[in-house]
């Protein structure tokens, strides 16, 4: 049973958490800023507030306690650990990570809208949590996503709280759990289908509440009714991307089946939403200037005799030299494709023609699927005669590789069907095998490229891995690959591949440091990689404003993960083990 006396600043519970300052309080708890006498640490202390009725107090216990042993198996830098309960003096203690920072909802009351960059950068970062959950054995739902539980770190880390009417997934079929019950939600976030007796909440549930999250952020308007009439996102602030207001309309829609599928495909097309109004703005360019061009050549064939001119012009020699020339000079890139294509033909040994062609579709940062057909149908049509040079051939080996490694983008369609995670797969699939070949070739950057495939190779095989359990002893020698490579690319002139390395080596500090300790990896060797991609991105001199904010990306993620370092090396037992 609860006990009726709270606790007061500066006692100590449980022989070794000092209270220190209240910092929340809610229907039924308080939240306290307390001190870990042994570790020096400060923990988030929980404590349960007095229920006068008794059955009514033993329900709300047993509940309370069931979420803490459920968030214990967790293991996600977005979810706050909970590391001790504790029953005393009548009273419930839950001691868990200490979130420094404030609530979504506390930043909108006190700022209101928020911009388009952050809200992406947290919805990005909260479907990865969302997508953790779902991807558990048993599957979790949320079912409770709202600003109020989402709490962001002064370096702009999400982090979600609350798990008071999380549970695991009911089946897609058959009859639901006795004890599941699915009208649950807050009224302005909960999905349809939290209403409906017979719903079933699954990652689509969770889909809808961090949408209408992202919606309310990004408008300042919370969503009232139900059913659910949102108005189009630029209907109420028309600055708004017309790609964000799509994804938003899908995300929110009121039938899961059209919904994205999993909070992977929400955040990929999150993350690449700017890719796609940026795409359709140089579609239209492209368009203009190829007009402009057909414009000025009906001038110059009218000024000089018209029909003998464009003959002349359509006799010119075809050799190798020309077409090369007409392909670097035409604004059109499947008429640049066919002129590389003609060169390759007359000199089926060169790799000049592939090399120019790569050169030309890493211009605008986007490798898209149709530029990899042509690419592909090239490359097949004189197989044989470019692989007879090993040298060159291993350097247009490596050179495709970081075409895909860099700057694939399957394209508008596929792109929507693929998480942010399969996408990265597909990248680093398709190198790994590119930078395997190269590997095998005697050429100035075998190393390096043979760098690439063993990084590709870790990144496609660990997720499996960690499902089988058999992920043991595979994180120190990753460890050692990133610090190669970070050096190997610390002289590069690319910007994109500096930041692309920092971001590599940062999600995996971020993201595996306990596996890194698990496998041995002292905390000196994770404290002074995480140095050495600060470092990195700090010399970076952005030119363009996507490097700017790829830069700033890289720059606020190193707090994240020096923290997620140290909490790693820390012991609730006290042991700080591999210091």
């Amino acid at each position: 049973m609860v006990g009726s006396i709270m606790v007061k600043l500066g006692n100590v519970v449980g022989s070794r958490y000092q209270v220190l300052a209240q910092i929340g309080s809610g229907g039924m708890s308080t939240v306290y800023l307390a001190m870990d006498t042994t570790l020096n640490k400060q923990w988030a202390l929980k404590e349960i507030r007095h229920i006068a009725d008794r059955a009514h107090s033993e329900v709300i216990v047993k509940s309370l306690v069931a979420e803490a042993n459920l968030i214990k198996s967790f293991d996600h830098p977005a979810i706050p650990r909970i590391v001790d309960l504790i029953e005393e003096g009548g009273s419930l203690y839950i001691v868990m990570d200490y979130i420094e920072g404030q609530t979504l909802q506390k930043l909108l009351d006190s700022e209101g809208a928020q911009s388009e960059a952050s809200v992406v950068s947290w919805g990005v970062q909260l479907c990865d949590a969302l997508d953790y959950l779902h991807n558990r054995q048993p599957p979790i739902v949320y079912r409770d996503m709202k600003p109020s539980n989402v709490m962001v770190t002064p370096e702009g880390q999400a982090r979600i709280i609350d798990f008071g009417i999380a549970c695991p997934m009911p089946p897609a079929e058959g009859p639901l759990p006795k004890d599941y019950e699915p009208q649950l939600g807050t009224p302005g976030f909960a999905a349809p289908e939290q209403y409906d007796e017979q719903g079933r909440a699954d990652a689509r549930t969770d889909v809808y509440g961090l949408a209408a999250v992202l919606y309310v952020m990004l408008t300042g308007q919370i969503i009232e009714g139900q059913p659910y009439q949102v108005p189009p996102l630029r209907q109420v602030k028309p600055a708004a991307s017309a790609s964000l207001e799509a994804i938003l309309l899908k995300a929110m829609q009121r039938s899961p089946d059209q919904r994205y599928r999993t909070c992977a495909e929400f955040a990929y097309a999150l993350e690449h939403y700017s890719l796609k109004d940026s795409a359709h703005t140089r579609s239209l360019k492209r368009r203009w200037v190829a007009f402009c061009s057909v414009c000025a050549l009906a001038v110059v064939c009218a000024l000089g005799g018209g029909s003998a001119v464009l003959a002349e012009g359509l006799t010119l020699n075809s050799d190798y030299g020309h077409q090369m020339q007409l392909a670097q000079q035409t604004t059109d890139d499947q008429l640049a494709e066919r002129h590389y294509a003609k060169a390759a033909s007359l000199r089926p040994k060169s790799t000049e023609p592939y090399q120019a062609l790569i050169s030309r579709y890493r211009s605008d940062s986007l490798f898209d699927k149709r530029e990899e057909g042509q690419l592909q149908q090239l490359l097949a049509d004189h197989s044989d005669d470019i692989r007879s040079d090993a040298s060159s051939w291993g350097a247009l080996s490596f050179d495709i590789g970081k075409l895909y490694w860099y700057y694939y983008y399957g394209g508008e369609q596929e792109g929507a069907e693929r998480s942010p995670v399969q996408l990265q797969y597909a990248r680093m699939r398709a190198a790994s095998s590119w930078m395997k070949e190269a590997s095998q070739r005697d050429f100035p950057d075998r190393k390096l490229a043979r760098l690439y495939a063993t990084i590709a190779d870790f990144n496609i095989s660990i997720v499996p891995l960690i499902n089988e359990g058999s992920d043991t002893g595979k994180y120190a020698p990753y460890l050692h690959d990133l610090d190669q490579f970070i050096d190997s690319l610390s002289d590069s002139k690319n910007d994109v591949m500096r930041l692309s390395v920092v971001t590599l080596t940062l999600e995996a500090l971020r993201t595996y440091p306990r596996k890194f300790r698990a496998d041995g990896v002292p905390k000196s060797d994770l404290t002074a990689l995480t140095s050495k991609a600060q470092a990195l991105a700090s010399q970076v001199h952005p030119t363009t404003v996507a490097l700017q904010n790829s830069r700033q990306a890289a720059l606020q993620a190193v707090p994240a993960a020096e923290k997620a370092v140290e909490e790693a090396f820390v012991d609730i037992n006290g042991n700080g083990g591999g210091q």
